[in-house]
């Protein structure tokens, strides 16, 4: 192979990973469309649901940003319980229970 060749291949490699990683947060994003908020793997609290912009994709996240893997999020239809999705979905900044007020 020449050095030519390798350094087309090595470029187009990148490509095609960044475009299957695309594919597949693009169906993540789809596959929790319906749902009422989030679950961060097996951990009890529901988080609300948001998109958020990466690379030019538009990615499902929880509104508090306490994960940055899509992956492992998981639907939840019970009610919203992050205390900080809560607080942060709210126009006017009051204070949430049970938290401890920041001066």
């Amino acid at each position: 192979m020449t050095d030519r060749t390798e350094a087309a291949l090595s470029a187009a490699a990148p490509s095609a990973d960044v475009e299957h990683l695309a594919a597949v947060l693009r169906r993540r994003r789809e596959e929790l469309a319906g749902a009422a908020g989030v679950r961060i793997g097996r951990g009890e609290v529901v988080h609300r649901l948001e998109a958020h912009m990466w690379a030019g994709v538009e990615i499902p996240a929880v509104g508090c940003h306490a994960a940055t893997d899509p992956l492992r999020l998981v639907a939840s239809n019970g009610p919203i319980t992050c205390r900080r999705c809560l607080g942060r979905g709210r126009q006017a900044q009051e204070q949430v229970l049970g938290q401890i007020e920041l001066l």
